[in-house]
């Protein structure tokens, strides 16, 4: 049996020939190149054609010894149990990163996909020349890391996290706003005694923002202000651990908690919504009617909380966007179109389910 040659890539120097020019020519029209030579619009569209007839493909490695680019964002996540690019938070936001960058002619690499590695490998890559720049993902609130690494290198883009940290560039998420439209939704139907399902684990940073400014609105707004309508870890008994499902286990411990005061809420809005779908679980074990003996959001839209019976109203996060959004910022960085440090900010959307429903 014959066996086919291999392919020839096309080099520059063979379109030249088709093409009747000169190499710098040439490389002007397909590689942006810098130089002296001035192409005419008959010849550019040419070497274009003669090129795509070829099949002529630019050499990555010389291309980016040239522009001292890789082409390339790095994508972080600080490793800690249950945080991984391929979880439901984590997901979004990577799809957005990659949209934005294919967009834009740059790659993504993962640079740990959930395994332990240490925070130090984003400074080695960028050294490397193997990136140019990094979107951080789920990084400790104020981990000193990250503000060290913005101090290496201005090309440094953090996604909804590192709020303890000042000094890098930050797509951020309107936390305040976000439980504000879902007590005035709430308000809308008539609820006054309404609670806050929050976090119970000793790591409460990430979960205290939601917390605070329900308490802020719920004064506002001129609601209950009976301090047993926030569940928290001083309610929670037994304490639950971050290294168990603490979401699950804290929508089960919440709906407990409500159901057993002497006046329950007629709603309450869940810090996520993973811990909103636990509830209602939870609800339906304990035979408490969802909506209509008590109505619950979220704060964050996935997909598979369209499949629940009722369907979770929910307050979208937006992470697929903010994914989006924190690409084309750092390579606006990286391109020199924008200076560091930069902060975009996202406002919440209401996503109506069944699981909320008017007062009589």
């Amino acid at each position: 049996m014959a066996v086919a040659a291999k392919k020839k890539p096309v080099t520059l120097k063979a379109v030249a020939a088709q093409a009747k020019c000169s190499v710098s020519s040439v490389s002007t029209v397909l590689n942006n190149a810098r130089g002296n030579s001035v192409v005419g619009d008959a010849m550019r569209q040419r070497i274009l054609q003669i090129a795509g007839e070829m099949g002529y493909r630019p050499n990555f490695a010389s291309r980016s010894l040239k522009t001292r680019r890789s082409q390339t964002l790095g994508l972080y996540v600080q490793p800690k149990r249950w945080r991984s690019i391929g979880n439901t938070y984590e997901m979004p936001i990577f799809k957005g990163v990659e949209q934005a960058a294919r967009e834009r002619n740059y790659d993504v690499m993962v640079l740990n996909m959930g395994t332990h590695v240490l925070p130090a490998v984003c400074e080695e890559r960028l050294a490397e020349g193997r990136i140019d720049g990094i979107v951080l993902i789920h990084a400790d609130w104020n981990a000193e890391w990250v503000n060290e690494l913005s101090r290496t290198s201005d090309f440094v883009v953090a996604v909804d996290c590192c709020g303890g940290n000042t000094n890098v560039s930050r797509v951020l998420f309107d936390e305040p706003a976000a439980i504000r439209m879902a007590l005035e939704y709430l308000v809308g139907l008539g609820h006054r005694r309404i609670g806050y399902a929050g976090g119970c684990t000793t790591e409460k940073m990430e979960v205290l923002p939601r917390e605070q400014a329900f308490i802020n609105s719920v004064a506002s707004l001129g609601l209950d202000p009976d301090p047993d309508l926030v569940f928290n870890e001083t309610r929670c008994f037994p304490p639950i651990s971050a290294e168990e499902r603490y979401c699950q286990a804290e929508g089960e411990a919440a709906m407990r908690y409500f159901h057993s005061l002497a006046e329950p809420p007629t709603a309450v809005i869940a810090n996520n919504s993973l811990v909103g779908l636990l509830m209602m679980r939870e609800a339906q074990r304990l035979g408490i009617r969802v909506p209509e003996e008590m109505s619950l959001i979220g704060i964050d839209d996935f997909e598979y909380l369209h499949y629940t019976d009722p369907e979770l109203t929910v307050i979208d996060h937006r992470l697929e966007e903010m994914g989006r959004c924190g690409a084309d910022l750092l390579i606006d960085l990286i391109e020199h179109r924008a200076e560091s440090p930069v902060y975009r900010m996202f406002s919440p959307e209401l996503i109506k389910g069944t699981s909320c429903v008017q007062l009589q």
